[in-house]
């Protein structure tokens, strides 16, 4: 976390003002210390920070409890396991007053690799089509929201949190036809991506943190888990 607010102070935030912090602290993959260790980081950055520590992990809720406490029409989504490699400018957000129908600018990175240059700055997912139920070989493009770092409309974001399912993935659930109603919600919006290959904004770190771990993320009827590869001695156990 400390790299991660650190990359982000001094390449984005610091051209801000920051109205809110709004913190969501899993018990997962760590002990109290650490807990503690993550709370005064937080705090030397912003004293008032809105800090959640929920009992049980879980990360479509974390997402729809930060995002339903948001107030802001500009909202900042940022998780603990990026890095931000290069300065960006202030007029980035400037996109959501030119158009209405923009709900999040996201910044692409490696792991997702968004072509931008063979299919436009707008994020799509090609979902097939059904007749009475059945799937068809006919395919549409619906928006795909995503959930790494990005801007979004402050107003989208906080019925799209009222509208997640604590069952599904949150990002999954934008366009695999498993919460139509956010579907609806979402339909009339779209995303552009930001940073082009190879020069992107930002690095996914989690997936080298998992590989030192021996830890697997893994997605199971819509849903995301991690599972610790553990010892003979240890037992296995998932987080939802």
């Amino acid at each position: 976390m400390g790299a991660t607010l650190g990359s982000f102070h001094k390449n984005l935030l610091s051209n801000f003002e920051i109205s809110r912090f709004i913190i969501n602290i899993d018990p997962v993959f760590g002990t109290l210390d650490d807990e503690e260790a993550c709370i005064d980081l937080i705090r030397s950055y912003r004293k008032d920070a809105i800090i959640h520590l929920p009992q049980t992990p879980g990360f479509t809720a974390a997402i729809k409890r930060n995002w339903s406490a948001t107030t802001a029409e500009t909202v900042l989504h940022l998780e603990d396991d990026w890095l931000l490699l290069r300065p960006v400018p202030a007029d980035i957000i400037d996109a959501f007053g030119k158009d209405a129908s923009l709900a999040q600018v996201c910044f692409n990175h490696a792991t997702k690799a968004w072509d931008v240059k063979r299919r436009g700055t707008a994020c799509y997912h090609r979902q097939r089509r059904t007749f009475l139920g059945l799937p068809t070989p006919l395919k549409r493009k619906v928006p795909a929201f995503l959930t790494c770092p990005s801007f979004f409309r402050g107003s989208f974001l906080r019925k799209a949190a009222d509208l997640l399912d604590l069952n599904y993935d949150p990002e999954k659930q934008f366009f695999s036809q498993i919460n139509m109603a956010l579907e609806s919600h979402v339909s009339a919006f779209h995303n552009i991506m930001v940073g082009e290959a190879p020069d992107y904004y930002i690095v996914d770190t989690g997936r080298e943190w998992r590989d030192r771990r021996g830890i697997e993320k893994y997605v199971l009827q819509g849903q995301s888990y991690w599972k610790h590869i553990c010892t003979e001695d240890e037992a296995v156990s998932d987080v939802v």
